[in-house]
């Protein structure tokens, strides 16, 4: 189902890539901010002058060989954990990180509420599309204590039993403590047999890892949990607005990265994810949905997959655009194909998104999985068994009569693709059901999956024991 064939690079090219990147890795090296990633560089070679650290490219290619190419990700319903990697046969959906305003149907923009987070987990725990909960897919404006995500971690736990993503803490106890109240769900001891929680750390183009993302680094690491390594470069601003330049900066931060993981601890999941923006040169605004952008971002994952044999995430579903127009349909479908047909295990950012990551639409989360589950069908391709090459009911069939009443196609009716809110009606039932809107249709299906989603999947006894916990902080 993942199709690799769709290439920007050819094998000689990414080889060169890979040259130029261990040479900035070698010559120019990478500042991290964190006194204890310094010294683990230090042990095991490195060099290391103050916050920069330079990698010998024996050592860089010794830790992407130690990291491995996929990973069971259990889920606390056993049916619904998830394969990710090479070998994977299907694409694997995240929820969004990061916006903090909502876009409502009525046209305002709105700061996020905590019962925003918890709709947007519910509508993930309903989804057929997405199979990764978790993440803050809206940042609540009411919490600002220390104990913010451990709050919203509750939450999380409350409502899924899908494979789950935290946020990382800012500090190495937060991170701890997320693992803590896992345990407590899932049992004392479970972490250290199942990959059961990733995160996100961010690199700080250019070249740079901020103190709180190399933290989390090590302390996933530590717990051998998956890390979702990412880098989210500006071209132009924070890389060059070169391609390959950019590329090559890109791919030296994620590499950095992925060698402090495999240092703490060999073998455990790092996941090579992009999500590469441009700059509007007009005016110097962030751009996220420049086609340009994306060709960087489909050359990485050659990089990732070709070369490194990782598992790889992309933000696939951004838009610029203000509102759930045809701008932020035509651009959500743009990088949908670039980077799904390119062969991403795992897309995030790609579930109701708009105005560059600042903004979540309800209504733009239920047409996102309808395009989704578009490029599902698709991307499964033609049957091609034996019986699908019977051409009996050509002949069965008389000259000049439709195929409308034949078997065939009565049986075909049950597994035929259908859209949830694409009008294909005619004209005049469209009028008579009163000439409703895809976002009146959309937000209509939202709020019947809010009404039917599970209230709590934890019971009473745990879910006092984790708001104690998360209150205490």
């Amino acid at each position: 189902m993942l199709n690799n064939e769709f290439s920007v690079l050819n094998s000689d090219e990414l080889a060169r890539i890979h040259a130029l990147t261990l040479q900035v890795l070698r010559e120019k090296g990478v500042l991290f901010y964190s006194t204890e990633a310094q010294e683990i560089f230090k042990k095991h070679g490195a060099q290391v002058d103050g916050s920069c650290v330079k990698f010998p490219p024996a050592l860089v290619e010794q830790c992407i060989a130690s990291a491995p190419s996929g990973f069971l990700w259990t889920a606390r319903d056993a049916e619904k954990s998830i394969y990710v990697g090479e070998g994977q046969n299907k694409r694997q959906v995240m929820q969004d990180h990061g916006p903090v305003f909502i876009q409502e149907r009525s046209g305002i923009r709105r700061s996020a509420s905590l019962e925003d987070v918890i709709n947007f987990y519910k509508l993930g725990q309903t989804s057929k599309v997405s199979t990764v909960v978790g993440q803050v897919s809206v940042d609540p404006a009411e919490l600002t204590g220390d104990n913010k995500q451990l709050l919203i971690t509750h939450e999380l736990l409350k409502h899924t039993d899908k494979p789950v993503m935290s946020f990382p803490g800012i500090t190495g106890k937060s991170n701890t403590q997320v693992f803590k109240m896992l345990e407590m769900v899932m049992g004392a001891g479970y972490l250290a047999d199942h990959y059961c929680v990733g995160a996100s750390a961010c690199a700080l183009s250019p070249l740079q890892y901020a103190g709180e993302s190399a933290d989390c680094i090590i302390e996933y690491a530590k717990a051998h949990q998956p890390i979702f390594l990412l880098t989210a470069p500006m071209m132009g601003v924070s890389v060059p607005m070169a391609p390959l330049a950019a590329l090559v900066t890109q791919n030296a931060e994620l590499l950095a990265g992925l060698v402090l993981a495999q240092l703490v601890r060999p073998g455990t999941p790092v996941i090579y994810g992009t999500g590469t923006a441009t700059a509007d040169m007009r005016t110097g605004a962030y751009v996220t949905s420049s086609p340009d952008a994306y060709l960087v971002d489909r050359a990485s994952l050659q990089l990732a997959q070709k070369l490194y044999h990782l598992p790889t995430r992309t933000m696939a579903g951004n838009t610029d655009s203000k509102i759930p127009d045809i701008q932020a349909g035509y651009e959500t479908m743009q990088n949908y194909i670039l980077l799904l047909m390119g062969g991403s295990h795992l897309i995030n950012e790609c579930l109701g998104i708009l105005d560059g990551m600042m903004t979540v639409s309800y209504e733009k989360y239920i047409i996102d999985e309808e395009i989704l589950s578009r490029m599902d069908f698709m991307m499964q391709g033609l049957s091609t068994n034996a019986s699908d090459f019977d051409i009996s009911v050509i002949f069965d069939t008389p000259h000049g009569e439709p195929f409308l009443t034949h078997d065939t196609t009565l049986d075909a009716c049950a597994t035929q693709w259908k859209p949830a809110v694409a009008c294909w009606s005619s004209y005049g039932d469209w009028v008579d059901a009163g000439s409703p809107s895809m976002l009146d249709k959309a937000a209509v299906l939202c709020q019947e999956r809010l009404e039917s989603a599970p209230s709590d999947l934890l019971g009473a006894d745990l879910n006092k024991a984790l708001s104690q916990f998360a209150l205490k902080g």
